[in-house]
């Protein structure tokens, strides 16, 4: 479980990534379709924008668990990682888009921090 300063943290990051429009963005875990709140439904939609795109990442825990993985929307695949910190995974959006929300889908071993970093060219 995430604790209330975990939560109030993240959702002060998503507040911050959702009004910028981003081609790159980096996550600690897995990111996978979720619905958007009705009252975000209107100006956001509902699609998945990192739906099968590429994917990058530190380091995988072997071929069974590849970066597509995470993006795949598969329930039933996942990204793993080297067991060592830090490690990320990186999705290419392909243009400028607005983030209205992020889901995170954690595997039994999730990690215990991550953050959410957004940009426009992938280097800053």
């Amino acid at each position: 479980m995430r604790s209330a300063a975990q939560a109030r943290r993240l959702r002060q990051v998503l507040r911050r990534a959702a009004v910028l429009a981003v081609p790159m963005l980096l996550l600690g875990g897995l990111l996978l379709p979720a619905a958007v709140p009705a009252a975000r439904a209107a100006t956001c939609g509902t699609t998945n924008l990192a739906l099968n795109q590429p994917a990058t990442t530190s380091s995988t825990e072997n071929a069974s668990f590849p970066a597509s993985a995470a993006v795949d929307g598969n329930t039933g695949t996942r990204w793993s990682s080297a067991f060592s910190d830090p490690q990320w995974l990186e999705v290419d959006l392909g243009s400028s888009q607005a983030i209205c929300q992020v889901v995170l889908t954690w595997e039994t071993a999730y990690a215990t921090a991550f953050q959410i970093q957004v940009s426009t060219d992938g280097s800053t």
